[in-house]
C-alpha cells in the first residue's frame, strides 16, 4: 500500500530542505526524498545576500543557520589592479534589520535545515534513487531505498532536486538557456591568517576573484576566468593550480590564500543561466536550481532558493495545488531571474569575459562604482537589497556595449 503525504519533496538541498521545515511547521504531513546518504562538497553557493537572509527569516530557518555556524559579513571589500582597495560595500546597511549576509559551508547547512524539518514533523528519507514521477492532480512516486521499492501519494509534488532535476524531466518542463561569458572555480579554505570581518571581491590580470569568510580561518575561495579559463582549475593540478593563482597585487592578502590547507574538492562550473516560465504542471512545481539558476558570479543562487522556498510555502498554506494557483509565483521568479541575469551579464562583461581591454573594462566598473553612477548603483542595489526593486527600462544592453567599448 502506497505511502501517503500532503507534500513530497525531491531533494533535501538548500532549497528543499527550507521549504519541508516551513511546510512542516505549518502543520502539513511533508515526505522528503534525498538521494545522497551524507552531504558532499560539490563547490557551491556559499554567501546568502542580504535580500535572501530576509526570506530566510520569514521562512524561519535564519536561526538554524545561524546556530549551526554562519558566518555574518556586513562588509564586502573591493580590490582593482592598478587600484588596490577601492572601497567597501556595506551589504550590512541595504536590508532593514540584517546585519550582513551569511557564509555557511554548503552541506553543513543542508544537514543543518533537514535535521530542523525532521524535528518539526517532516520525514526525511535518505538514499532514495530511480524516482519515477507520475504527475497528475493527485500525484504519485515510486523510488528505491536500502534496497526497497517504495510508493507514495500526495497532493503536490515539489522538485527541489538541483540543476538536473528529474523531477522536471519526467514533468516535462523545460528550461531556456543562457550560454556562459564565463567559467567560476571555487575551493574551501583552512588555516587562513588573515581578518575575517569583510569579504572581498575584485579582479586582476585574466581573474575575477572572490572570497567570503566562514569564520575561524576558514573561507571559501573563488577564481572566475573567462571562457578561455574552462580547463585552467581542472584535472590533477586543479586545486595546486587554484592556489598558485593567487598571485594578486591588489590584494593584501593573496598570500595567505595561497598558503591556505584545502579543505575540500576543487571544482569549475559555467557561468551559464536558465530559467522557465513556467516551473508548475498539475501536482508539480519546481523550486531552487530545479526551476533554473542564475550565473554563479553575482552569487544569488542561496537568495533565489530561499524566495522561491517562502513564496511556495506560503502558497501551498494557502491551500495552492494547482497550476494556476502557482501563476503569481512563476511570474514573480520570471521577472526576478531576468533581472538577476542582466546584473550577472554586467558583472561579467566587466570583469571576467575574455576580451583585449579587460583592464579598461574594470577600471571603468571600478570608477563608475566609485562614483555611484546610477546605472550601476541601481543594479548593486537590485543584487544586494531587492531584484524587482530593478526597473524594466533599467535592463538596457546598451549598458553592456557601453562597457565593452571602454
Amino acid at each position: 500500500m502506497a505511502e501517503v503525504a500532503d507534500v513530497i519533496v525531491v531533494g533535501g538541498g538548500i532549497a528543499g530542505g527550507s521549504l519541508a521545515y516551513a511546510l512542516a511547521q505549518a502543520g502539513l504531513g511533508v515526505t522528503v526524498l534525498e538521494a545522497s546518504i551524507e552531504y558532499e562538497d560539490r563547490v557551491r553557493g556559499e554567501s546568502m545576500v542580504p535580500w535572501g537572509v530576509k526570506e530566510a527569516r520569514e521562512l524561519g530557518v535564519e536561526d538554524t543557520l545561524l546556530r549551526k555556524g554562519a558566518h555574518v559579513a556586513g562588509t564586502w571589500m573591493q580590490y582593482f589592479e592598478g587600484i588596490g582597495e577601492a572601497g567597501a560595500i556595506p551589504v550590512g546597511m541595504v536590508v532593514p534589520g540584517v546585519t550582513g549576509s551569511l557564509n555557511l559551508r554548503h552541506p553543513d547547512a543542508c544537514q543543518a535545515l533537514v535535521d530542523d524539518a525532521a524535528a518539526a514533523g517532516a520525514t526525511i528519507v535518505r538514499g532514495a534513487r530511480d524516482i519515477e514521477l507520475r504527475p497528475g492532480p493527485s500525484p504519485e512516486l515510486s523510488y528505491t531505498t536500502n534496497g526497497e521499492r517504495q510508493d507514495i501519494r500526495a497532493q503536490l509534488v515539489v522538485g527541489a532536486d538541483g540543476r538536473a532535476s528529474t523531477v522536471r524531466k519526467q514533468a516535462g518542463i523545460e528550461l531556456n538557456h543562457a550560454e556562459p561569458m564565463n567559467y567560476i572555480a571555487g575551493l574551501l579554505l583552512d588555516d587562513l591568517e588573515m581578518p575575517d570581518d569583510v569579504d572581498a571581491i575584485g579582479g586582476e590580470g585574466d581573474l575575477m576573484f572572490v572570497l567570503f569568510h566562514q569564520g575561524d580561518g576558514r573561507a571559501r575561495a573563488y577564481l572566475i576566468p573567462g571562457l578561455s579559463g574552462q580547463h585552467r582549475f581542472a584535472g590533477r593540478e586543479a586545486t595546486q593550480n587554484f592556489l598558485d593563482a593567487w598571485d594578486f597585487d591588489c590584494f593584501p592578502y593573496s598570500k595567505s590564500i595561497a598558503a591556505g590547507t584545502p579543505a575540500g574538492p576543487c571544482k569549475t562550473y559555467p557561468g551559464d543561466d536558465t530559467w522557465t516560465a513556467s516551473p508548475y504542471v498539475p501536482g508539480v512545481v519546481l523550486i531552487g536550481d530545479a526551476a533554473g539558476h542564475n550565473d554563479p558570479i553575482i552569487g544569488q543562487g542561496l537568495s533565489i532558493a530561499m524566495r522561491d522556498a517562502r513564496m511556495v510555502r506560503d502558497l501551498v498554506v494557502d491551500g495552492a495545488r494547482s497550476p494556476d494557483a502557482f501563476a503569481s509565483y512563476g511570474a514573480e521568479r520570471v521577472a526576478r531571474m531576468k533581472r538577476l541575469r542582466f546584473i550577472a551579464d554586467v558583472m561579467s562583461v566587466a570583469n571576467s569575459e575574455d576580451a583585449a581591454n579587460r583592464r579598461a573594462r574594470r577600471d571603468l566598473f571600478a570608477s563608475m562604482l566609485a562614483n555611484q553612477d546610477p546605472r550601476f548603483l541601481t543594479l548593486l542595489i537590485g543584487a544586494f537589497a531587492e531584484p524587482m526593486s530593478v526597473t524594466d527600462d533599467q535592463i538596457d544592453d546598451s549598458l553592456l556595449a557601453f562597457i565593452r567599448a571602454a
